[in-house]
């Protein structure tokens, strides 16, 4: 707990504290459970919250502190000790937090604009909705944090650690990020973002996760089409039998135009799949499907199939010249546990050669 001197000289303004900083006095004060708002109301402040400006609070212990609704500007906290803080709603503009240790403060719904947490240990702490725009995260320990709609914009994140982490809705445009460990004891793994990070630590660590993804991409088959109402009979078929024959047929019914989401989401489908049925029958968004698959997955067969009554569409010509799109293979409805039987040894081939 401070002292009422130490209260007196940080109401005295920054020159006055950070002369004082540099007497043996002055070295090292304790600010351990200081409350910023409460100890330091501000006549001049909105609602009476007081701002520091270009105070040095380095190498302090702030344990415990509250800094709840206050404002900092250009104040160094660089080596200091916030354990078990409070820094909800606090606003901290260029500030310097490098080396310091945060871990399990609560931080949620913070303002951190263009500041440095290089070599910080943010771990534990709960971040909901907190601000690091613009800020420096090179080296931090953000393990076992909880990230919801934390805003990374322009920030930048290399080397940090990020085991147990919780990471939902996270606003990453324009940060950078490089190097970003999953384990606790070692940097033996790494992964180039925050969003991939939970997903290969649990591959990594999870023998049942493991299981599901070997079975999903040796047993998944994308079927692609568009099918009318009076044709949807024949997509259902195709899958029924794929079925049978042992394998996840995964189908998409393209009757209305795909926007961007959905693109997306048959694009991954399509990397987990061990091999795609194209139906060319009246094509409306399968052109662009096969645009954004076909060149960029060649270890995935993909066998094109159409009615015998209808014709390819024109710009299928070009996905002939890629290897792993199979020939067409026509058919009638009324014999298609025939075809599927031939899509099946066809794709097997493929894969096997």
């Amino acid at each position: 707990m401070p002292s009422s001197k130490v209260i007196e000289k940080l109401k005295s303004g920054a020159e006055s504290w950070n002369e004082w900083r540099t007497t043996d006095e002055g070295r090292s004060p304790d600010l351990s459970d200081i409350d910023f708002v409460r100890d330091c109301p501000s006549e001049d402040g909105i609602y009476g919250l007081p701002e520091f400006d270009n105070y040095n609070f380095s190498r302090l212990n702030l344990n415990r502190a509250s800094l709840r609704n206050a404002t900092f500007v250009g104040c160094d906290f660089s080596g200091c000790h916030f354990h078990f803080s409070d820094l909800v709603d606090s606003y901290c503009l260029r500030c310097n937090f490098s080396g310091s240790g945060l871990n399990v403060s609560k931080i949620g719904s913070a303002q951190f604009i263009s500041c440095d947490f290089s070599r910080a240990d943010l771990s534990y702490c709960s971040a909901e909705e907190t601000d690091f725009t613009g800020s420096t995260l090179v080296g931090a320990n953000l393990s076992n944090m909880s990230l919801v709609k934390t805003n990374f914009t322009n920030a930048h994140i290399e080397d940090a650690c990020v085991y147990g982490i919780s990471a939902w809705d996270l606003n990453l445009d324009g940060c950078k990020q490089a190097n970003i460990a999953i384990s606790e004891s070692s940097r033996a793994i790494t992964v180039p973002t925050i969003e991939l990070a939970q997903f290969v630590s649990l591959l990594v660590s999870s023998k049942n996760l493991r299981k599901v993804i070997e079975t999903v991409t040796s047993k998944v088959v994308l079927i692609l089409g568009r099918f009318s109402p009076e044709r949807k009979s024949v997509l259902d078929q195709i899958k029924t039998n794929l079925d049978r024959s042992g394998y996840l047929a995964v189908l998409f019914d393209f009757e209305v135009p795909a926007g961007r989401d959905l693109t997306e989401t048959v694009i991954t489908i399509a990397a987990l799949s061990k091999f795609i049925v194209a139906d060319l029958s009246d094509p409306r968004s399968i052109p662009q499907e096969l645009t954004s698959i076909v060149p960029h997955l060649p270890s995935v067969p993909v066998q094109p199939i159409l009615e015998s009554q209808d014709r390819e569409y024109g710009m299928f010509e070009h996905f002939k010249r890629y290897p792993w799109v199979l020939p067409v293979m026509t058919y009638v409805p009324d014999d298609l546990p025939r075809l599927v039987k031939q899509v099946v040894e066809k794709c097997e081939a493929r894969l096997a050669s």
